[in-house]
């Protein structure tokens, strides 16, 4: 397997981020905002540019961490907002977001890449949950076929991120997806920390109770991307899940990475700290340590 961390949460400027990357130990990584702007935004001039500076570093780009269908309502009254103004993202409706499909998947060609990145929706305000009920589904697999078929144009590959911004923030909810859209250009993006940190009451109860390995036994055939950060729960903050370097919050990442040692899992293990720079870094060093 592959180990590797989301470029940006190192440091925004590309080159600088690789520089510390590869000072690391790593040779992988995955790119979401490059050059101040979404990936998938990407002009063909600007790819060739990261790929010249990739190339520089001699990194390989295991998945385009795309906004793919992320800041995109559902329905035509869905009301959704950025959550973090730092996050670059795309916006627009359902066509917009597709139209920006065939630009990514060139990206991701010029990248050296065939994985991307999507969503099921970003969840809206003005709507009362659970979300990810069946017409859901249904609807955002409306969608998702359409996008494969376009990543298929370019032998490329959807993966799709359980996220608890979205209609699907656990892994089970995904893997019902995925088997509902039965494409081929389709494959799961599992982040374990984001099914932790999945909003409760937001979502139906037949999903609530499986704990992390339970749900990365069911969905591994599946898996072609994993995401790693950590969090801790507190109660007393106004936002009770609090971002932490790996190894200091409350997931036990240890019965998972021995799981994927035993499969001999095959893709990428990339971090996603979501925590300052410097505790990117650290990051990176425990990762390591465990591989």
């Amino acid at each position: 397997m592959n180990l590797g961390i989301i470029s940006d949460q190192i440091d925004l400027d590309l080159s600088k981020a690789l520089s510390i990357i590869k000072e690391q130990g790593y040779d992988t990584v995955e790119l979401h905002s490059v050059f101040d702007k979404p990936v998938e935004t990407l002009t063909k001039e600007e790819a060739v540019q990261a790929k010249e500076i990739l190339d520089s570093y001699g990194m390989k780009v295991s998945n385009l961490a795309t906004t793919i269908f992320f800041l995109c309502p559902l329905y035509e009254n869905d009301e959704v907002t950025l959550f973090n103004d730092a996050f670059h993202c795309i916006k627009g409706n359902v066509q917009d977001h597709l139209n920006q499909i065939e630009n990514a998947c060139q990206v991701a060609k010029i990248l050296g890449c065939y994985k991307l990145r999507m969503f099921p929706f970003r969840f809206p305000e003005n709507r009362m949950a659970p979300f990810g009920t069946q017409k859901d589904m249904e609807t955002i697999c409306s969608y998702f076929k359409q996008a494969a078929d376009i990543a298929q144009q370019f032998d490329c590959e959807l993966v799709i991120e359980n996220c608890p911004y979205s209609h699907c923030p656990k892994g089970e909810m995904t893997l019902k997806l995925f088997k509902m859209c039965n494409h081929p250009n389709l494959k799961l993006l599992w982040d374990p920390a984001n099914s932790y940190r999945a909003i409760q009451k937001q979502v139906e109860d037949q999903y609530l109770h499986k704990t992390l390995r339970e749900e990365l036994e069911l969905i591994y055939p599946y898996i072609g991307h994993i995401h790693i950060k950590d969090y801790h729960y507190d109660a007393s903050l106004d936002k009770p899940f609090d971002h932490k370097p790996i190894y200091s919050g409350d997931i036990d990442f240890d019965i998972l990475f021995d799981y994927l040692k035993e499969k001999n899992y095959p893709y990428t293990i990339s971090l996603e700290p979501e925590v300052s720079f410097e505790d990117s870094i650290l990051c990176l060093q425990r990762l390591k340590q465990k591989f």
